[in-house]
């Protein structure tokens, strides 16, 4: 299969969804737990959603972007930092 394949994308776009979810949601969990304020909590939510939403979207078009490349790098580690940031808020408000 290839890039070019609307259902080859389609597959792999779901996997890719279905692998990066354990890393956020546990966070997230965790968040919740030890009391980081909701609307923080929530805006991080929202903005990671919407970046997944967009990843969805440039991958499922296909063309140059859908094979790699910068959009789809700078989606994955925008991401990664929303997570990062989560984290760290989690962290706070545990040690707080």
């Amino acid at each position: 299969m290839d890039d070019d394949n609307l259902l080859y994308r389609i597959d792999r776009v779901h996997m890719n969804a279905v692998e990066a979810l354990p890393p956020f949601v546990v966070p997230t969990v965790l968040a919740t737990l030890v009391g980081v304020r909701p609307v923080t909590l929530a805006t991080l939510v929202w903005v990671y959603v919407a970046i997944r939403l967009i990843h969805v979207a440039v991958y499922l078009r296909g063309g140059n972007a859908a094979k790699g490349g910068s959009v789809r790098t700078i989606l994955y580690v925008s991401g990664a930092l929303v997570t990062v940031i989560l984290i760290v808020v989690t962290a706070l408000a545990a040690i707080h």
